[in-house]
């Protein structure tokens, strides 16, 4: 490296030179160029704890008996559309199991909170994406036709959702409305006119549970969302980063697969800065690293 290069300014070079070599090598030398190459050693090993899990709290001791990895971020370049340079470098990942459930703490630096979505306005997020059968991963372009992968994602708006305090209303606090179908219409007459919840869209939900939104993948441009509230987590912000929680039953039964202490899986993460105006495939992201359940 460099004398004086950072870290950032690393990751930022190596993805514009692989943005100029990909015509010339076609789809595997794009894959080759871009995935972020975490150390040889770099593993997450789920650490056994015998109680209930801090899923909704990043700052609970529990975690201080999980080790701490560091992931490489690079930015997405896969397929467009690009993110044309790197917000962030790394993300650090915590996770613990107590043989029913698995959590993951994720920390990333951001010096703001994007939790309101508008009108060139975005939101932070992280997610977190399984295999949904042990062995070797499928692509990390989201899976692939046959090997489908799991995906969990955070969003600060979710969040927000959860304490009511997210809409127009927020983003303008003078805003003036006009009658709206709820005021003068029947519930069940007046949701035809909300077409994105008479047609289940899950970013138009009233109400929600959880500010985790569970999909599968077959590859770009193929997630589906699971109408699961079987995950929970929590973000918190200290003013220079965020720190989220991420957990689940280890038995995922919408997908049919199940995290057991004696299989070798894998893991990836994908991180969004909603100042950065990332959202969709602009995103930072992280190749597979080996992941695995401590046994008992």
């Amino acid at each position: 490296m460099a004398e004086g290069m950072t870290r950032r300014d690393a990751l930022v070079a190596a993805g514009a030179v692989g943005a100029v070599g990909a015509g010339a090598v076609g789809v595997a030398g794009v894959l080759g160029a871009f995935t972020s190459e975490a150390p040889p050693d770099t593993a997450l090993v789920a650490a056994y704890v015998p109680d209930v899990l801090p899923q909704d709290d990043p700052g609970s001791a529990m975690w201080s008996e999980a080790a701490e990895t560091v992931v490489p971020l690079v930015p997405q370049r896969l397929a467009p559309p690009y993110l044309e340079y790197a917000g962030v470098a790394e993300l650090r990942a915590w996770a613990l199991h107590n043989g029913t459930d698995v959590a993951f703490r994720l920390t990333w630096a951001d010096d703001s909170v994007d939790d309101l979505d508008g009108v060139r306005r975005y939101h932070d997020a992280v997610a977190v994406m399984l295999p949904t059968a042990p062995g070797d991963p499928p692509a990390i372009t989201m899976g692939e036709p046959g090997k489908p992968v799991h995906i969990l994602q955070w969003r600060a708006t979710w969040q927000r959702d959860l304490a009511g305090k997210s809409g127009v209303d927020q983003i303008y606090p003078r805003v003036v409305h006009d009658v709206m179908p709820d005021d003068v219409l029947p519930p069940e007459t007046a949701e035809l006119y909300w077409v994105g919840r008479a047609a289940g869209n899950p970013l138009s939900q009233v109400e929600r549970t959880t500010p985790i939104e569970q999909m599968v993948a077959e590859g770009f441009g193929t997630t589906t969302h699971l109408p699961q509230v079987t995950a929970q987590g929590r973000g918190v912000h200290d003013d220079s980063s965020w720190s989220v929680t991420i957990g689940f039953p280890t038995a995922r039964d919408a997908i049919g697969a199940e995290l057991e202490p004696a299989q070798q899986w894998f893991v990836a993460f994908a991180v969004w800065l909603g100042d950065q105006e990332n959202r969709g495939g602009r995103k930072h992201y992280a190749t597979w690293i080996p992941f695995s359940l401590e046994l008992p």
